[in-house]
């Protein structure tokens, strides 16, 4: 009989057990993957002790909370009843009342997420590094970092994890606002079911929208579990011409091969079909701002996701672990809008369309990524962790633009591009522990050789572009008490050679940025407060220029700030939770006609709070945020225009409340109860155009009213 049982973690975090610690369980699940039980039908009858040991293969951990205490760097994780609770309905909606992020919301639904984290660009999230169970979500993670499919929804989530600083290293390239993890539900370790109906209505407008979820699974036996999960989304958002309609299916699967063996699979596919209501004149947004003037906007993606990854335990050191990813998708979307061919801006939204274009592209995926961690040492002398890694991955992009006349004719093709990239990538970090473990050091070095080609099918040219990058990066935490940890990182981040760039007027070299982060964190049960200064240094940014349409290179941007947040918990008042944060962004361009203006859509100031308090069981939640005023053009014009294609946008503050409780309860059977109200004082506020629609005010979503059924059994 085997003395010792693994925990596999989330993202890589093992943990080498003793029976007696595991006693009366077999098998145990632990924040979203499997357990390796050692010593068979046995194990429960074990009454040996010893120490706990952690192997782990990743800087973010298993993005459990726990993991933020220590953290060296800005980093929160929410759970999925926090989500709940402060009345998000979709991803962005969550992802608003975080320090440093804000969103443009383009559908009022979540399926197409704008999310920008700490000043920069919110198009298409594409300045974040996103994943799924620690693996890329993006289109392609280097030469089409833009979400324009965002296959996750909420009901599948159990938290998001997002650190913004220090975890460069592992995870290039696109990470210089931060990398975002989201955690889907994990394998249940007994056969669970879980029903879900969530039913949104928009004040004074369409039809409800339905959100229906369902999921089963857990383990066959002490050696195989699997889960099964489908989501559908169908309805109305708060506009015309806003009918929706997303499906998306989960399968995964552990096989425990042997004692110190594991094989994880995933696989998803998920379709999204959506009327897109677009962006009103001013004198039209004041007339309606329900209405859409823009019959011909629609959007459709399209994907199918994979992975398996193979764990191997290794008795190296102290302890090791080997880890074998493989991952890909085929992927499919296809925007179509009006164009007017005639007018002065072809999206002049108080003009009728002469044309419709479409964009259809098609993305082939496919990467690899062997993984070996290594941990030295012990407790009361210094320690050593590795994590050293390579990945190669191979991107093919097929990036088409398609016009026809809406009066009849020959439909042409303006654009025909293709992107091949072979990208390979390595990487190392060792994480030092010293005097007891109270500081740690964590040097780490990643190696980016991107190889692309760029094929203009329409002429039949083509073009190579070579990236060669080296990304280093410190870290450093210290323990001052039990409670506090102080900490600093920085890290050199890149984004390569966009494909819409690469032919714009903007260079067709790297985006290079230097992060820097210096904070605190206090912890102590549900107490938490946490105080960063943070940086960062960019180079060669590319923006979108509408009036142009391309890409152009504004050089040096230099975006800083603080931000504060903090939760506390009263011993003296039973049951109440206070939520509070705080950001400051000083967001500006470095040099250029601009130069010293704030940089567009940036809000110097963010607050986001909310307040829990538990009544006989009732959990009530009023939660929000505010931001400052924003400027929509890199001149920081401050009068709107005719079109409502530059001007300020005003300040605006947000209240959402929710309350909820089991009504139900017996055994394993558990039917929970949520009713929430989003922008209870129907808060009137807009952006500007975004992507298709790119002149005008883009209306946010009004008042709306949930009612969330959840049964477990």
């Amino acid at each position: 009989m085997n003395k010792y049982f693994f925990i596999i973690k989330g993202l890589g975090n093992v943990k080498l057990l003793s029976q007696g610690q595991l006693k009366g369980s077999l098998l145990k699940w632990a924040l979203g993957s499997a357990v390796l039980v050692s010593g068979g039908s046995h194990a429960a009858q074990g009454t040996s002790t010893g120490d706990v040991m952690v192997v782990t293969g990743s800087v973010m951990g298993h993005s459990s909370a726990t993991d933020v205490k220590d953290y060296p760097g800005s980093r929160t994780v929410i759970s999925a009843e926090h989500m709940k609770a402060t009345a998000s309905d979709s991803i962005d909606q969550a992802l608003q009342k975080v320090n440093g992020i804000k969103i443009q919301d383009e559908s009022g639904t979540g399926v197409l997420p704008n999310i920008a984290v700490r000043g920069l660009s919110a198009s298409r999230s594409g300045q974040a590094q996103f994943l799924m169970d620690g693996i890329p979500l993006t289109l392609a993670p280097y030469g089409h970092t833009g979400q324009s499919i965002f296959p996750a929804s909420l009901a599948n989530l159990d938290r998001i994890d997002i650190v913004r600083g220090g975890a460069a290293v592992q995870y290039g390239p696109n990470n210089v606002g931060g990398v975002i993890n989201l955690v889907t539900k994990p394998i249940p370790a007994v056969w669970r079911t879980e029903l879900s109906q969530r039913i949104t209505k928009f004040e004074g407008h369409g039809t409800p929208l339905n959100d229906f979820y369902i999921r089963t699974g857990g383990w066959l036996n002490q050696r195989f579990a699997l889960q099964i999960a489908g989501d559908f989304l169908k309805g109305d958002s708060f506009r015309d011409h806003s009918d929706t309609d997303v499906k998306n299916f989960q399968l995964k699967t552990a096989w425990l091969i042997s004692d110190t063996q594991e094989l994880d699979t995933f696989i998803q596919h998920y379709k999204a079909d959506t009327e897109m209501a677009g962006a009103l004149s001013p004198s039209d947004y004041r007339q309606d701002r329900h209405q859409s003037k823009r019959p011909d906007d629609t959007y459709v993606g399209e994907t199918t996701r994979w992975h398996l990854k193979y764990l191997h335990d290794l008795d190296w050191g102290n302890s090791g672990r080997f880890e074998l990813l493989t991952f890909g998708h085929h992927s499919e979307r296809n925007f179509q809008w009006g164009y007017n061919s005639t007018a002065a801006f072809w999206a002049d939204p108080e003009l009728d369309a002469t044309h419709v274009r479409s964009s259809p592209r098609t993305f082939n995926v496919v990467g690899v990524e062997p993984k070996l961690a290594l941990s030295f040492g012990s407790p009361e002398s210094v320690t050593q962790h590795w994590i050293i890694g390579t990945r190669y991955v191979n991107e093919d992009i097929s990036y088409r633009l398609k016009q026809t006349p809406i009066s009849g004719g020959t439909t042409t093709m303006p654009r025909n591009w293709h992107l091949e990239t072979n990208a390979y990538a390595a990487y190392v970090s060792n994480e030092l522990g010293l005097f007891d473990q109270t500081l740690t050091i964590t040097p780490g070095l990643r190696y980016e050789m991107v190889r692309m080609n760029f094929a203009d099918r329409r002429v039949h040219s083509s073009q190579d572009n070579d990236v060669n990058e080296l990304l280093p990066g410190l870290t450093l935490a210290y323990k001052l008490t039990a409670h506090w940890t102080a900490y600093a990182n920085t890290q050199r981040s890149l984004r390569t050679p966009q494909i819409a760039s690469i032919r714009g007027r903007g260079e067709k070299g790297n985006e290079l940025a230097w992060n820097y982060e210096v904070g605190t964190r206090f912890t102590e049960g549900e107490n938490q407060l946490n105080l960063a200064l943070y940086r960062i240094d960019f180079k060669d940014q590319l923006q979108w220029n509408s009036t142009d349409q391309t890409f152009d290179n504004v050089g040096k941007t230099l975006h800083q700030g603080v931000e504060i947040s903090g939760r506390y918990a009263p011993e003296s008042i039973h049951h109440l939770s206070l939520g509070l944060g705080y950001t400051y962004l000083d967001a500006t361009y470095r040099q250029g006609p601009n130069k010293g203006k704030r940089i567009q859509y940036s809000s110097k100031h963010q607050l986001v709070w909310d307040a829990a308090y538990d009544l006989a069981g009732y959990t009530s939640t009023l939660s929000g945020f505010y931001f400052s005023n924003a400027y929509s053009d890199a001149a920081n014009t401050r009068d709107e225009d005719a079109k409502g294609s530059t001007g300020r946008l005003p300040s605006y503050t947000v209240w959402n409340f929710n309350v909820g409780k089991d009504v139900y309860q017996s055994q394993n059977r558990i039917l929970r109860v949520n009713v929430a109200v989003n922008n209870l004082f129907n808060k009137d506020y807009y952006f500007r155009g975004i992507d298709v629609s790119p002149v005008g005010r883009y209306p946010a979503p009004g008042r709306s009213y949930s009612l969330d059924l959840n049964y477990q059994f």
